[in-house]
């Protein structure tokens, strides 16, 4: 049985509440980070509506590049999160999940692959920058933002237990 699809209203207040939790959590750059890894790779990616998803991970990028100090802000993080979105999106129309395990696995393999774009593509644009500990704080806390976000999309979704 296939979970429910969220409602496009229920998306986008979530993309943009996300938005602003980017916002609130920039003294805390670890933080921030998973924060902007579940808006990016769970709450933007809608299958069938490429553009929007596609809009929701620039704002997400660009947001989270003009509230951090340190890099500078020429667009690697945004070119990263709107390709990482597209490929989500195609995978989700082209796999549906049919539960929670399904989606944190779906979700492993995309936070790897975004953690590596991010920092190729911030490294295209910018040059060298240190990679810090951000990438380690949001694998390590993906089961956490990877239940939250499926519990928040698929509120009525079956739960994997018998």
């Amino acid at each position: 049985m296939r979970p429910p699809t969220p409602t496009t209203l229920r998306q986008h207040l979530l993309c943009a509440g996300g938005l602003v939790l980017v916002v609130l959590t920039a003294p805390f750059p670890s933080l921030q980070a998973v924060v902007h890894s579940a808006l990016v790779l769970t709450l933007a990616p809608q299958p069938g509506a490429p553009l929007t998803g596609a809009l929701w991970a620039l704002a997400a990028g660009w947001t989270l590049e003009l509230t951090l100090r340190l890099p500078p802000h020429l667009g690697g993080t945004a070119w990263a999160d709107l390709t990482l979105v597209l490929i989500a999106g195609w995978t989700a129309s082209r796999w549906p999940l049919d539960g929670p395990k399904d989606w944190l696995t779906r979700l492993g393999a995309l936070t790897v692959l975004h953690v590596l774009l991010l920092h190729w593509m911030v490294r295209l644009a910018a040059g060298p920058h240190p990679w810090g500990w951000s990438w380690l704080w949001t694998l390590l806390s993906l089961p956490l933002w990877a239940w939250a976000a499926w519990r928040l999309l698929h509120p009525a979704a079956p739960t994997g237990r018998r």
